[in-house]
């Protein structure tokens, strides 16, 4: 149940220890070794994860500064990566743990384990569609339309809330039923590829639209009402890029994860070289939401004024 896909189990009843013990290939000791430091390293991003978080969301609401659509998505990104430094990762930390200590897989565990990874499972899902979201609404933003209504609002993250439960549900049946592994990873590979198709296209309307107005404002520099135009349009780029940003982190985080499920589900069995690397993986995945912080408080004036609001206010 552990790692050898820690979000998806290779078999209902699969154990690393027992993985380890019936292959005996040269990766075999660095495998066992890899589990140890595996929890720890979700150990300790479980707490930066959760003050990180905490310290955005408490700096969004203080009412510092105007609230935008975009501020209230931005929000919802932070609570879901609060939570799942507050639920996932001590979770899947503490099974492998109870693993390492106990060298069995015992009911228990297995409860543990499935709360965990199905937890993750959901926050991770919600977190993709989320950022998603946000491009979508950049786009629309820049349409002179809007998206965060009190009824398409309400509509929208309800939606978002849902979307994941049918994975979550695959992943809880997934450990007594082995059909339904396969369903279970590419229900979520499906999930990464259609939001980065979406995210993809949302930017490429972004891009051309600004372009568009750059044009004009080449066309028209006499203008002071394109001059005020170009002033919006250079502050509107600068969040354009910060959401590329996280594109690029959640790229980095994500994509690893996807291909190797990808490769699991494609060769359907599990060696030395794949349980490193889903294990690589499956850290990168929770290490995104340690690192979203602290690009909210590099690219967002207002995000890192509120902080230092905050923080002052604190003392």
């Amino acid at each position: 149940m552990l790692n050898s896909t820690i979000l998806y189990p290779m078999q209902s009843s699969f154990n690393p220890y027992e993985w380890l013990d019936e292959n005996s290939d040269g990766n075999r000791p660095f495998c066992y070794k890899l589990i140890l430091p595996y929890a720890i390293i979700i150990a300790i991003l479980s707490p930066v994860t959760v003050v990180g978080n905490s310290v955005i969301l408490a700096a969004i609401w203080k009412k510092t500064f105007v609230k935008t659509p975009f501020h209230i998505l931005l929000s919802g990104l932070a609570f879901t990566d609060l939570c799942t430094g507050l639920i996932a990762q001590p979770l899947v930390a503490t099974v492998s743990l109870m693993y390492i200590v106990r060298k069995d897989h015992d009911s228990f565990t297995l409860i543990i384990d499935t709360i965990g990874v199905s937890s993750a499972i959901y926050f991770i899902e919600v977190t993709v569609l989320l950022i998603t979201l946000m491009s979508i609404e950049r786009w629309l933003y820049m349409s002179r339309r809007s998206l965060v209504t009190s009824h398409r609002g309400c509509l929208t993250v309800v939606t978002i809330l849902i979307v994941p439960i049918p994975t979550v549900v695959l992943r809880v049946l997934a450990n007594d039923k082995h059909s339904y592994d396969n369903r279970l990873r590419v229900a979520i590979i499906a999930t990464m590829l259609t939001c980065y198709l979406t995210t993809s296209f949302a930017y490429f309307k972004v891009y051309r639209i600004i372009r568009h107005h750059q044009q004009q404002v080449q066309a028209n520099e006499a203008s002071q009402n394109y001059a005020q135009q170009a002033i919006n349009l250079a502050k509107y780029k600068k969040s354009v890029t910060t959401m590329l940003f996280i594109i690029a982190l959640l790229s980095f985080c994500f994509i690893p994860f996807v291909v190797s499920s990808g490769v699991i589900v494609s060769l359907e069995e599990m060696s030395s070289e794949i349980y490193i690397a889903d294990s690589v993986s499956t850290i990168l995945i929770f290490l995104s939401s340690s690192l979203n912080p602290g690009l909210y408080l590099w690219r967002m004036k207002d995000i890192r004024h509120g902080v230092k609001q905050l923080l002052c206010w604190g003392t």
